[in-house]
Order: C-alpha cells, then sequence, then structure tokens
C-alpha cells in the first residue's frame, strides 16, 4: 500500500520549483555534452573530468526527478484570511525593541535567512494559530525571546 504525502507551498515557491526544473532541464545538455567530450579522452578509470561530468549527471537527473514529483503532489496553499497566524502568513513580530519579519511555509520551502520559517521550527510553530497583538515565549538556540504579533498578511 503506497503512502501519498502531500507537500503545501505558497505560490511564490511552487513557482520557484517550476523555474529551478526549467533551468535543469536546460543544464542538461550542456552536462551530457561535457560527458561525452569527457568519454571521448580514453582511459575512464583515471579520467576526472569524466566521473565529474557523470557526478554531476545523476545529481541533475535526481533532482529533476525530485522537482517533478514535487510539482505533481505538490498544492499551493493561500494565506488562511489574516485573522490568526497560519501556512503562507507573513508576520511581523516585535522583540527587544527591533521587528522581524517572517512567512510561514513548510519544511521543504524554508529558508530563514531569507525569513521563510517552517511551520515545524521553533518560531513558526509557536507563531501558529496565534492572533495579532499576542505576546509568545519562544525557547531559541540563543535563549529565551518574547515576540509580539504587531502584524499579520
Amino acid at each position: 500500500m503506497a503512502i501519498k504525502q502531500n507537500f503545501n507551498f505558497t505560490k511564490e515557491g511552487f513557482e520557484n520549483l517550476g523555474k529551478e526544473l526549467q533551468q535543469l532541464t536546460n543544464r542538461r545538455p550542456i552536462v551530457v555534452k561535457h560527458l561525452t567530450e569527457a568519454r571521448e579522452q580514453g582511459d575512464l578509470s583515471e579520467n576526472a573530468g569524466y566521473h565529474a561530468a557523470k557526478d554531476e549527471l545523476s545529481q541533475l537527473d535526481s533532482r529533476v526527478r525530485e522537482i517533478k514529483y514535487l510539482l505533481r503532489i505538490g498544492k499551493v496553499v493561500e494565506s488562511n484570511g489574516q485573522e490568526q497566524v497560519g501556512f503562507g502568513s507573513k508576520v511581523t513580530v516585535e522583540a527587544e525593541n527591533s521587528s522581524k519579519q517572517f512567512t510561514i511555509v513548510e519544511q521543504l520551502e524554508a529558508d530563514p535567512a531569507g525569513g521563510k520559517i517552517s511551520t515545524s521550527s521553533p518560531i513558526g510553530s509557536a507563531l501558529l494559530g496565534r492572533k495579532l497583538g499576542e505576546t509568545v515565549e519562544i525557547e531559541t538556540p540563543q535563549g529565551k525571546t518574547i515576540f509580539k504579533i504587531i502584524e499579520i498578511t
């Protein structure tokens, strides 16, 4: 019995996967050409160029399969309507006299440096379901932080 997983994406995240797939598809003929050229150089057992091109093609093909799978079973989920923090919400919080903005996404789309935090991260899970004006105490690797939700979009 196969287990079907669903992956939620923001519209931007889903579109970015499509763009990445297109870039990889465009790159594949170049990698195949490098592999062919390296193969023509003779002894494959000591041909570093051949092995590098072969590894790159394998990684590229693996990522293409993964993206196609995610695009096939993934679905775009819009923000829940700004009443409370949910998947896709952009949340502005105030902590220690500064404000930060986070977008709540699933783990596959998370990019903490870019302000996209996972629903399963300490901050993301603590913010889920919270409303405007609420204060949330979150245990992070840097210690306890208190966030006040000042905007949800």
